[in-house]
């Protein structure tokens, strides 16, 4: 289960790059170019590193046109116009109703069913989320949740849509395609899909402000994120359900606040030590309902 972790721990970082990189550039260019740049590194190494085929069956040429849709495009290019718009507590609330919608997705998909253990993890990890929640926010903000916005509507689309594409990356793993093949595909088609998005609607003048800055946060972003993220993800998919991968992401806001602390002079409070105590708890009791100890 550590790799879990480690996989979080690794997602979490990448916030701090793309903040830095969206500074530097137009969104949709930022989106084209990095998936354009890490797809061809992927398939790159498919062919050139691993000397595998590239070839797809005309029969599955509908499954990767919808991984490049739902897992790059229509996830990435709705996030990214939503948070111009979004407080931090409602972006981190609808991004912690990913497992929810993983559960609800393998019940119709898969007709998987939540044990009992599994929902009182669940439950005990949402609850790690509150005091995170309580450090954030006064009074004011917390009153606007009975309102739903447009922008907070596009945004759950947007993480439904990621959520979706993962089972569409474990049919094609079980159909005997490797990780840097999907990821590699989809994020080239994806980076097409977005590298015209942004031809459309920002031009090519200038979309970028800042050239080293911009290549170096990029190159991070790629690094950690494309390369190492996806394909550990993927990995785990292969030992893990959906729903608890997914789940498990209620450690991003710990992580969060510990770069914040490290690299930024941030402050940790006595809230995100009991946050980070529920989630591992909530993250335990999940666990074992995964081994089918109940």
């Amino acid at each position: 289960m550590i790799l879990v972790v480690v996989l979080y721990a690794l997602l979490a970082s990448t916030f701090v790059f793309a903040k830095h990189a969206v500074g530097c550039a137009n969104p949709c260019f930022l989106i084209g170019f990095r998936m354009i740049t890490a797809g061809c590194l992927l398939l790159g190494y498919q062919i050139v590193i691993r000397r595998q085929r590239f070839y797809i069956p005309r029969a599955d040429w509908l499954l990767f046109a919808k991984v490049s849709l739902f897992h790059i495009y229509i996830a990435f290019i709705l996030e990214f116009w939503a948070l111009q718009y979004l407080s931090a507590l409602k972006t981190t609330l609808i991004y912690s109703s990913t497992p929810f919608i993983a559960a609800l997705l393998s019940y119709f998909l898969l007709s998987e069913r939540l044990s009992k253990q599994k929902i009182v993890g669940i439950i005990i990890g949402l609850a790690g989320l509150i005091p995170v929640i309580m450090a954030s926010v006064g009074g004011t903000e917390m009153r606007e949740f009975a309102s739903i916005s447009f922008p907070e509507l596009v945004l759950l689309i947007s993480v439904t849509s990621a959520a979706y594409a993962w089972f569409i990356v474990k049919a094609l793993m079980d159909r005997g395609y490797s990780l840097p093949m999907i990821n590699g595909t989809a994020m080239l088609g994806g980076g097409l899909m977005s590298m015209l998005t942004a031809f459309i609607f920002e031009g090519f003048s200038h979309p970028v402000n800042n050239w080293p800055q911009f290549l170096f946060w990029i190159g991070m972003l790629i690094l950690v994120a494309n390369i190492m993220v996806y394909n550990l993800y993927g990995w785990l998919l292969k030992r893990y359900s959906i729903t608890f991968v997914t789940f498990s992401g209620f450690l991003c806001p710990s992580f969060g606040t510990l770069y914040e602390w490290l690299f930024m002079g941030g402050t940790i409070t006595w809230h995100y030590i009991l946050s980070l105590a529920l989630v591992t708890v909530g993250l335990y009791v999940f666990y074992r309902g995964e081994l089918g100890t109940e």
